[in-house]
């Protein structure tokens, strides 16, 4: 088993010095070519990667080839010579690195835009079956008691009322003035009368 880890050690070795001089090579390849004006360094690649390939990060992304104009050593729009002393191909592999992160960022960000959307219809369709379900069950009503809906300080003379107390006994054993103890009286009458 050890072997085989080792084995396995080796060749990951290999392929990362593999890895790594290729990202030389491409490095080399770019700053060999005659340097392009900074209008033509615009034509990056920027292809729309499918969905489906995207494995990762890719350590060295080749950048896109420069138009041929530029490649004879002319300018892209004036023909004039480029000077030699600009250098854009680690710019260029940059901007390439960054292109593949927003792209790879969009794709997560659609993904979840498809995620939010479902929701919201999800929550739409809810909506609608409740505004259905109301409109066609209305809501039950429920009466109210008379001594829920009287204050804690007439419940006592509520309950006196309604077992045939006099409005001057209830006004004198509740410490109440003769007009309230009277309206207590006429809603428990009207309670009774009611069904309640």
């Amino acid at each position: 088993m050890r072997q085989f880890l080792w084995v396995m050690v080796a060749a990951l070795l290999i392929y990362g010095a593999w890895q790594l001089i290729r990202a030389l090579l491409a490095g080399r390849r770019v700053r060999a070519a005659t340097p392009a004006p900074p209008t033509a360094q615009k034509a990056i690649d920027v292809r729309e990667e499918d969905e489906d390939e995207d494995t990762g990060f890719d350590y060295a992304p080749t950048p896109a080839p420069l138009p041929p104009a530029v490649e004879a050593g002319g300018g892209a729009v004036t023909g004039k010579p480029v000077p030699d002393a600009v250098d854009h191909g680690p710019a260029l592999f940059a901007l390439e690195l960054e292109t593949q992160r927003l792209r790879r960022e969009l794709g997560a960000l659609k993904a979840a835009l498809g995620v939010q959307q479902e929701e919201i219809g999800a929550l739409h369709a809810q909506i609608a079956g409740l505004e259905q379900r109301a409109q066609v069950e209305p809501p039950p009503v429920v009466a109210p008691e008379p001594a829920q809906s009287a204050s804690p300080e007439y419940s006592e003379a509520l309950v006196l009322a309604r077992r045939g107390m006099s409005v001057d006994d209830i006004a004198a054993r509740c410490g109440i003035t003769r007009s309230e103890a009277e309206l207590v009286v006429s809603l428990a009458a009207g309670g009774q009368a009611g069904g309640l």
